[in-house]
């Protein structure tokens, strides 16, 4: 086929990259001139495990454009452009402004939404530009990006026109994995749910672990481990930590919860999903401070600073948010990150051994290469915030979520 992806962030570069690999012909359009160029010239400014060879493979069934009437004959148009929160909720300025291009462009092309959009948003644009818009929305993790395109456990498509729908389908015919075909309304919502639901996991094993730290013999750790094997809960999203960050959870609650009062609508648990994740680097200063005392002059060396591991998305980083608290208390800041080597207004050293003799190491990431280290052997203080570090090799470390008893 002949496709077009608008939006070549984290979502539109996979998604294009892997549909080029599948043998399409992919369009790929952007507004941002410097991706444009850095992409003609082989340049991966997203650190996805496994991406880059999949890229250099296909580059040449892929078009790096901010030409909009390049798609021109293309027989759909996947939209993955922002939808940012604004005050808490969602701007959905970048969706439309694709959606008016591609129809400006091509009206011919079937229009498919893969950014994450509030229910209603593909039907008020149909009525827009009186043209059927599909949903096709995406289901990515960051870190396991490819596997999950290649391979997702479900396609959901919605829409009013079976026939575009249909020709959505056969693009996915690839993975194997189940269609559900619904509205576009339900497909949205999906979404939202979705994420929300993964969300409050992560909260509510947060609060679990708060629990955890102050009963003897607890590990939060375990606890969650005995959940999952239950079916009915899984162990997927259960893992104690610092609180989640990206380019997803945090806007998309926000915006769930907005839209939902809009419509008269209280999401009490989602609003506890929020607060919670927002009181957890608070926590985070409270573990440090009862280790070190006072910041004030403290050299703290903090281990990870994208969101999560397997990726460079500094969007709503836990990490960056604990850094600037502890800046504003007085302490002395390092960094370290396997793939991030430059970040303005934080020194981040090449190698852990840089963070020798510091007042306290902390781990802020789930980097499999911080399960170990000798580093923890000779720090003053380890503090792990992700539960990642092996505590039967370093049982010096205090982590979040175990049981802490008085010295």
């Amino acid at each position: 086929m002949k496709i077009a992806v608008i939006g070549l962030g984290f979502v539109g570069l996979v998604t294009a990259t892997v549909l080029a690999g599948k043998g399409n012909s992919v369009t790929c359009i952007d507004t941002d001139e410097r991706k444009i160029e850095k992409l003609k010239n082989g340049d991966l400014y997203i650190y996805e495990p496994g991406l880059d060879d999949i890229f250099e493979k296909n580059r040449g069934r892929m078009i790096f454009t901010s030409d909009y009437s390049l798609l021109k004959g293309s027989e759909i148009a996947f939209i993955c452009v922002p939808t940012p929160t604004v005050n808490g909720k969602i701007n959905l300025s970048y969706v439309r402004d694709s959606v008016f291009s591609v129809n400006s462009a091509d009206r011919k092309a079937t229009v498919a939404i893969k950014s994450t959009v509030v229910p209603g948003t593909a039907s008020w644009l149909s009525f827009q530009i009186r043209k059927d818009i599909s949903s096709n929305p995406e289901f990515l993790r960051e870190g396991n990006a490819i596997e999950d395109t290649l391979c997702p456990e479900r396609i959901v498509i919605g829409g009013k026109n079976a026939e575009e729908m249909e020709k959505i389908s056969k693009v996915w015919e690839f993975t194997g994995s189940p269609v559900l075909k619904t509205t576009n309304e339900n497909a949205e919502l999906i979404k939202y749910a979705s994420n929300a639901f993964l969300a409050t996991k992560i909260s509510f094993i947060n609060e679990i672990a708060n629990l955890c730290e102050i009963i003897p013999g607890a590990d939060v750790a375990t606890v969650a481990q005995g959940m999952g094997m239950d079916h009915r809960i899984g162990k997927d999203f259960l893992r104690a930590g610092i609180g989640f960050g990206g380019s997803c959870f945090p806007k998309d609650t926000m915006a769930l919860v907005a839209y939902a009062e809009e419509k008269g609508i209280d999401m009490r648990i989602v609003k506890s999903t929020i607060e919670v994740n927002k009181a957890r680097v608070k926590h985070a200063i409270r573990m440090i401070e009862e280790e070190v005392g006072d910041l004030r002059g403290k050299s703290i060396c903090i281990l990870g600073l994208s969101f999560k591991d397997n990726t460079n998305d500094l969007r709503e980083s836990k990490s960056l948010e604990l850094i600037n608290e502890l800046k504003a208390k007085g302490a002395k800041i390092r960094a370290y990150d396997p793939v991030i080597k430059e970040l303005d207004g934080v020194e981040i050293v090449k190698r852990l051994e840089e963070c020798d003799g510091m007042d306290c190491v902390v781990v802020a990431s789930e980097w499999k290469e911080f399960e170990t280290s000798p580093l923890y052997e000779r720090a003053k203080k380890v503090i792990d915030l992700k539960k990642v570090v092996n505590l039967r090799v370093h049982p010096n470390v205090r982590a979040i979520g175990v049981y802490r008893g008085k010295d």
